[in-house]
């Protein structure tokens, strides 16, 4: 039978200072997260992201947090925050997911997150329960036992024209066209902003990146818009324009390129003065060796 490390209970102290009664409530986190391996095969920022979810939840499991408040909970950037939280949501045990997330549009440009954290993540509170996790299932040496679904478990219900991104994620950039790259944009900027990015006119903006993105670029049509959609508020946002727009392309795209170029001659001199750090010890093994 699992262990709970902590027990769901709540905590009254009173603080001698000012009389005031501090109330705590306490989630169960059950041993089995760890001795199962799970935690091991989540790795530190999924678990860290848990754990800050976790702190919302109620007895269902279900919490409503903004990415600006786990962001602050855990410490990082709301964009660090983003990455987390996909990252834990593509997370699978034997294809079942220990989150998933549904996103409803309040309007006006607002999104609404609806988390759920179900009972095989070994998390409870009050009166929740969990789900048994065999400990021979989620073993660190066995990672075939973990599976990951070519769907992601993100539950994004508002999520449009993004289908069609499935041929391209993990190819080459080659194969992008107008279309994917267009939803390639979006998908980053809800990525980054943790808003849906709306299409004021479709037709327009495919032929935009077509003309001035995937055809004279389309082996870096990717690493294009991917770079200056995340670097957009480092170095051109501006009081007019806060966020990226596709209509950027008609003047970014010399500027993605320069910080590609810069990327690949770093890359170029890492390897050099990788290969000179061989050559110069090998150079002084042979020398100790002649004296040995």
């Amino acid at each position: 039978m699992n262990e709970s490390i902590f027990t769901v209970s709540h905590d009254k102290q009173i603080d001698i200072g000012n009389g005031e009664v501090i109330s705590n409530v306490y989630v169960r986190v059950y041993t089995s997260m760890f001795t199962s391996g799970l935690v091991a095969n989540m790795g530190a920022n999924r678990f860290t992201t848990l754990m800050a979810l976790a702190s919302f939840m109620d007895e269902k499991g279900e919490c409503y947090p903004t990415q600006i408040q786990l962001a602050d909970r855990i410490g990082v950037h709301k964009n660090t925050i983003n990455k987390y939280i996909n990252e834990l949501l593509d997370f699978q045990i034997d294809g079942k997911s220990l989150v998933t997330r549904q996103k409803f549009n309040k309007g006006q440009g607002k999104i609404f997150s609806y988390y759920k954290i179900h009972p095989l993540s070994q998390l409870a509170k009050f009166n929740g329960d969990i789900e048994e996790i065999d400990n021979h299932t989620v073993n660190p040496k066995n990672e075939e036992s973990l599976v990951t679904s070519n769907v992601p478990a993100r539950c994004d219900v508002i999520r449009s024209n993004n289908n069609h991104l499935n041929n391209t994620n993990n190819k080459g950039a080659s194969t992008l066209n107008s279309n994917t790259a267009l939803a390639l944009f979006k998908e980053v900027y809800e990525e980054v902003y943790g808003t849906e990015y709306v299409v004021g006119n479709y037709g327009k903006d495919c032929k935009l990146l077509k003309d001035k993105v995937v055809t004279p670029y389309p082996e870096l049509a990717q690493r294009i818009i991917e770079v200056a959609v995340r670097e957009y508020d480092r170095k051109w946002k501006n009081a007019k324009f806060p966020r990226p727009t596709v209509g950027m392309f008609s003047w970014v795209v010399n500027n993605v390129l320069d910080i590609l170029d810069s990327e690949i001659k770093l890359t170029e001199v890492a390897a050099q003065s990788s290969h000179l750090e061989e050559e110069a010890e090998a150079a002084m093994l042979a020398k100790l060796n002649k004296l040995g």
